[in-house]
C-alpha cells in the first residue's frame, strides 16, 4: 500500500490528483494522511486520515510550530500501524514534518518527493536538509525550472507544471482579440493576499479609462480590496469562484495579470494561471523581476515590466495595439507542446516508482 502524506488538505492540491489517478489506473491500494486546516471541504472515505486543526493560511511561523508537531505525531502514528510500502510526500513542509521518517532505513528510495515551494532554502542548513531529502527520494520533480538554483544537481529533477491536462484538450487555439472595443479589460485571477501589491494596480488601471480591472478570487485582502476599489468605475471585485467557472472567467479577459512582487518565495514559483494564459490565447503581463516575467518575455508570452515601472498601462496600451495575434498563438502552441512532452515524462516517472517492486494491499 502506498500512503500520500500532505500538509494541507487534499482539496485545495490539484496537483495530487495525478498521483492518485495512476494508482487508482493500475489497481494500487493507497491512502492519504492530510492537514485538514484551511476548513477545506474533506474527502469522506475510508482511505483518507485527517487531522483537523485550523491555521491561518499565512499565520507567523511560531504560531505553527506546535499544530506542525502535532500533525508530525499524527501522521508518524498513522504510517506505523498502517506500514506503508511506499510514500509520496507532497510538499516541503510535509517532507520536513516527518525528515526522520524519510531519512530512516525503511523508506530510503521508497518516497516520491513532489517540490512546490520555496521557504527557506536561503538558510543553510535548511536547504542542506531540503538536499538530503531529494537524494534520498526515488524520484523528486519540481513546479518551476526556476527551483533548479536552489537545490542539488547531484540528482535528476523532473518538472511537473502546475498544470491540469484536462484543460489542454479544450484550449483555444486562436486568441480572440478585444473583447470590448472601448476598454481593454485586465483580469485578475487567484487567491487574494499581496494587499499593498494589488492596491497599487487598482490605482494604475482605475485612473486610466482605456481599462477595466477585475478582480476574481477570494483570500485574506478581499474585503479591503472591495472596500478600496469602491472609488473607481472601472475596478470590479468580484470575489472567489468555482474552479468550473475559471476558464469562462479567463475568456472575458483581454490580458491576465499574471504579476507577483518579488520575494524568494515569489521569484521562481509558477502559477496556474501561467498555463491558463496560454491555454485560452491570452496575454499576460508580468513581474520582470521575477523568474515567471522572464518566460513570459523569452517565450513571447505577454509582456513583463519591472515591479517600479511607473508607465504600467501606457506600455500594456501600446503592446496590445500593436499585438502580433498569430506570433502569440505560435508562442503559445509551441510552449504547451513542451509542457505536454515534461507532463508525459513526470507521469512516466510516476509509474516507474510504482511498479518499482511490490505493494501490499
Amino acid at each position: 500500500m502506498v500512503g500520500i502524506i500532505i500538509a494541507v488538505p487534499v482539496a485545495l492540491s490539484p496537483f495530487t490528483k495525478k498521483y492518485i489517478e495512476a494508482m487508482e489506473k493500475k489497481n494500487i491500494p493507497y491512502e492519504v494522511v492530510e492537514w485538514n486546516r484551511y476548513g477545506a471541504v474533506s474527502e469522506k472515505s475510508d482511505k483518507y486520515h485527517t487531522y483537523f486543526v485550523p491555521t491561518g493560511r499565512y499565520s507567523g511561523l511560531a504560531s505553527k510550530i506546535l499544530p506542525f508537531f502535532k500533525f508530525r505525531n499524527f501522521a508518524k502514528k498513522i504510517i506505523k500501524e498502517r506500514k506503508y510500502d511506499k510514500l509520496i510526500v507532497l510538499t516541503t513542509q510535509t517532507a520536513f514534518v516527518i525528515f526522520d521518517v524519510l531519512l530512516g532505513r525503511k523508506y530510503r528510495n521508497k518516497y516520491f518527493f513532489d517540490y512546490r515551494d520555496t521557504s527557506y532554502e536561503y538558510i543553510t542548513l535548511y536547504k542542506r536538509f531540503v538536499n538530503r531529502v531529494i537524494l534520498n527520494s526515488y524520484a523528486t520533480c519540481i513546479s518551476s525550472y526556476g527551483f533548479k538554483k536552489y537545490l542539488t544537481d547531484k540528482k535528476e529533477l523532473i518538472i511537473a507544471h502546475n498544470f491540469q491536462k484536462g484543460y489542454y484538450g479544450s484550449r483555444k487555439t486562436h486568441c480572440s482579440g478585444r473583447v470590448n472595443a472601448e476598454k481593454l479589460i485586465i483580469g485578475y485571477i487567484g487567491y487574494l493576499r499581496e494587499y499593498e501589491y494589488l492596491k497599487n494596480f487598482i490605482d494604475a488601471f482605475g485612473n486610466d479609462k482605456r481599462f477595466e480591472f477585475h478582480i476574481h478570487g477570494s483570500g485574506d485582502c478581499e474585503q479591503q480590496l472591495r472596500d478600496y476599489a469602491e472609488k473607481y468605475d472601472n475596478v470590479t471585485v468580484y470575489g472567489g469562484y468555482k474552479e468550473t467557472e475559471k476558464m469562462d472567467i479567463v475568456d472575458t479577459f483581454d490580458m491576465i495579470c499574471y504579476n507577483y512582487p518579488y520575494s524568494f518565495v515569489n521569484y521562481p514559483a509558477m502559477a496556474n494561471k501561467f498555463y491558463d494564459g496560454m491555454i485560452r490565447k491570452k496575454p499576460m503581463f508580468g513581474n520582470s523581476d521575477t523568474f515567471s516575467g522572464e518566460l513570459i518575455e523569452k517565450y513571447g508570452l505577454g509582456i513583463s515590466l519591472p515591479e517600479d515601472e511607473k508607465k504600467i498601462t501606457d506600455k500594456i496600451y501600446e503592446y496590445l495595439m500593436s499585438f502580433d495575434k498569430e506570433q502569440f498563438e505560435k508562442s503559445c502552441e509551441d510552449f504547451l507542446l513542451r509542457v505536454i512532452r515534461e507532463e508525459e515524462a513526470y507521469i512516466a516517472k510516476i509509474d516507474e516508482f510504482l511498479d518499482e517492486g511490490e505493494c501490499s494491499l
